[in-house]
C-alpha cells in the first residue's frame, strides 16, 4: 500500500512535484488526503476530480484541498514539475490561535465547494522562487530547524494567497451570514486543536459553542457523517498515533503529554479504538493509506 513520505510523517511537512507522487503510488492517479491539508501549485493546465466533482485548473492557480478529500488526476502530467504538492498536517502549520483559524477557515472548509481554487493567475516564476527553489535550497542546508521554519512561512504565504481569493469572493456578505453545519464543524476543529488533551466530552465543546450536545452531533453528522463523540475520539487518535510514531518520548511519558492519567489509561484507550496497543503502534505504526 503507498505509505506517507518519511519528511511527511516526522516533520508534518512536504513538498514534491505531483509526477514523484504518482510514482510512489505505483502509478495510481487517485488518492485521499487523509489527515492532511493540501496545496496544489499548477505550473501548468491540469484536471482533476475531488469528491466525484471535475475541475480543470488552469496554469498559475493554487488548489486548496481539505483532509479526508478523495481525489484523481485525470491525466498523468507530462513534465516532471508541472504540477507540485505541498502536504501539511494541522499540528506542523498551528503554532498560535491565528494558525488554527487560518486553517479552519473558508480557505478549507466551505458550504458552496470541495475545494477553493484562485481565479486570478500567480506569478509562476515567483512561486519557483520564493517557494519551490526557497524550500529545495533550505533542505540541502542539513539544518532541520532552520528548514523547517522556512516551509512554515512558505505555507503561510500560500494560505494568504488564498484567502485573499476567499475574502474578495465572499466580501462583506462572509460576515453576514449565519452560522451553518460546516462553521460549527470548523470551529470544533479549532476547539479540539487547543483542547483535544485535557477535555474530551462533548457537552464541554458544545458549550463553548453555544448550542445543545445533541445539536452539536446532528451537525457533524450533517458535515463528516460522525457524531460529536466520534469527531472527538478521532482527533485524540489521530494525535496519539502520530506522537507515538514520530516522538521519542516513551509510552509513559506519551499518556502523560496527551492527558492521561496513566499509561495503563491510555493502553486502553487505544486498544479500544485501533485494536492495536501503543506498544505496536509505536514499534510498526498504522498500515495507512496517506497522501
Amino acid at each position: 500500500m503507498y505509505q506517507v513520505t518519511k519528511e511527511l510523517s516526522i516533520n508534518g511537512f512536504s513538498i514534491n512535484p505531483l509526477s514523484k507522487i504518482i510514482e510512489r503510488n505505483k502509478g495510481s492517479r487517485s488518492l485521499n488526503t487523509t489527515d492532511y491539508f493540501c496545496i496544489y501549485i499548477a505550473l501548468t493546465d491540469v484536471e482533476f476530480i475531488i469528491e466525484g466533482k471535475k475541475y480543470e485548473i488552469k496554469r498559475g492557480r493554487l488548489v486548496y484541498v481539505a483532509p479526508s478529500k478523495d481525489i484523481t488526476f485525470c491525466t498523468q502530467p507530462k513534465v516532471e514539475d508541472a504540477v507540485y504538492v505541498v502536504a501539511f498536517s494541522s499540528s506542523f502549520y498551528e503554532k498560535a490561535t491565528n494558525d488554527s483559524f487560518l486553517l479552519n477557515s473558508d480557505l478549507f472548509f466551505n458550504d458552496n465547494s470541495e475545494v477553493t481554487i484562485t481565479q486570478a493567475s500567480i506569478p509562476i516564476e515567483e512561486v519557483q522562487k520564493l517557494i519551490i527553489n526557497r524550500l529545495a535550497l533550505y533542505k540541502t542546508k542539513e539544518n532541520e530547524g532552520l528548514y523547517i521554519s522556512v516551509a512554515h512561512n512558505c505555507v503561510e504565504a500560500l494560505l494568504l494567497d488564498g484567502l485573499f481569493y476567499v475574502d474578495e469572493k465572499v466580501g462583506e456578505k462572509k460576515e453576514m451570514k449565519k452560522f451553518t453545519a460546516f462553521d460549527i464543524t470548523n470551529k470544533l476543529r479549532v476547539l479540539l486543536q487547543k483542547y483535544y488533551k485535557k477535555e474530551r466530552q462533548v457537552a464541554f465543546y458544545a458549550d463553548q459553542l453555544h448550542i445543545t450536545p445533541r445539536r452539536l452531533t446532528e451537525m457533524t453528522e450533517a458535515t463528516v457523517g460522525k457524531t460529536a463523540k466520534e469527531f472527538i475520539i478521532d482527533k485524540v487518535v489521530s494525535e496519539s498515533v502520530r506522537l507515538l510514531r514520530n516522538s521519542t518520548l516513551t509510552i509513559s511519558e506519551t499518556a502523560y503529554e496527551l492527558g492521561f492519567k496513566d499509561e495503563a489509561n491510555f493502553s486502553t484507550f487505544m486498544k479500544k479504538y485501533t485494536n492495536k496497543s501503543p506498544r505496536e503502534l509505536k514499534s510498526f505504526g498504522l498500515n495507512r493509506v496517506h497522501f
